[in-house]
């Protein structure tokens, strides 16, 4: 990154490439610098101390790394940059960005649930208190702080998410989580085809292909601890069904479930507890 020129420089610019070796502390200072810039659009489109369009930082050499500031946006600290940063040095494919909040996002659309809980401990999504929003993929989206057993949550769910890797010669499995302050845990499966019951099916769901690992997702569901939902589908437009560990049946978004509430009632078989009940809007 050459400093010749560079406060002018920047104050003209929307679109940065850093060069490979560049420290959190310059990338900072682009931001800063960037951020309160005069003109350049701020005037015109009544956006005071910043440019009209967002800055968008890349490096050098990486591809899907970039970092996305808003205009008007508070400046990020050097830490947060950082995390971007170093991660994209070493070639992973994440993307930050500042606006409305903080977000990071690794686009990969494979990831198995003990690899989202490995980025969980990662970055301390935990105990972190800045309202980190974390992306995975294109359906996980991940606010920080989350509960503190999530990511023993995930790894539980592993042996199920192989089970249903062992018959996905297409690459259809998809895993997803999204976790906010409103509700419990939501995680989702898109099982194989072929590891899925017919639609319609004339069988029951413990005689569909996939039962095996429906039945090592619903043993290892524990009851007891932190409360969270599980939603299986299929093909487009196919919702095998849905359970929670609270024991009550969660509403699912979308077309009915093929199997009505008989995940929650094998689940709470397996786990010898009370029939389900419909859960209330919060998914308790």
């Amino acid at each position: 990154m050459d400093d010749g020129g560079f406060d002018a420089g920047i104050a003209r610019d929307t679109d940065v490439r850093l060069e490979r070796g560049v420290t959190a502390g310059e990338a900072h200072r682009v931001i800063t610098t960037w951020l309160s810039a005069k003109g350049g659009g701020g005037a015109e489109y009544g956006i005071p101390g910043s440019r009209a369009r967002s800055l968008h930082l890349a490096l050098e050499a990486v591809a899907e790394a970039s970092f996305t500031v808003a205009p008007g946006s508070p400046p990020p600290g050097v830490r947060f940059v950082g995390e971007w940063l170093s991660r994209a040095e070493r070639g992973i494919p994440l993307s930050g960005s500042v606006g409305d909040g903080r977000a990071l996002r690794i686009a990969d659309e494979r990831l198995s649930p003990s690899a989202q809980a490995a980025l969980l401990d990662e970055f301390s999504m935990q105990t972190r208190t800045d309202r980190l929003t974390l992306s995975l993929g294109e359906d996980s989206t991940i606010e920080s702080p989350v509960p503190a057993s999530l990511g023993a949550i995930l790894r539980g769910f592993d042996a199920g998410y192989r089970g249903f890797a062992a018959a996905d010669p297409d690459h259809e499995l998809r895993f997803a989580v999204d976790v906010f302050p409103s509700g419990p845990p939501r995680l989702s499966v898109r099982i194989p085809t072929s590891a899925a019951p017919a639609l319609p099916s004339d069988l029951a769901l413990t005689d569909a292909p996939g039962w095996p690992a429906i039945r090592t997702v619903l043993e290892n569901a524990a009851p007891g601890g932190d409360v969270y939902t599980v939603t299986l589908t299929a093909r487009p437009g196919q919702v095998i069904g849905g359970f929670s560990t609270s024991g009550c049946t969660p509403e699912l978004p979308g077309p009915a479930p093929q199997f009505g509430d008989e995940l929650q009632v094998q689940w709470a078989t397996i786990h010898g507890i009370a029939p389900a009940r419909t859960c209330d809007s919060g998914g308790q």
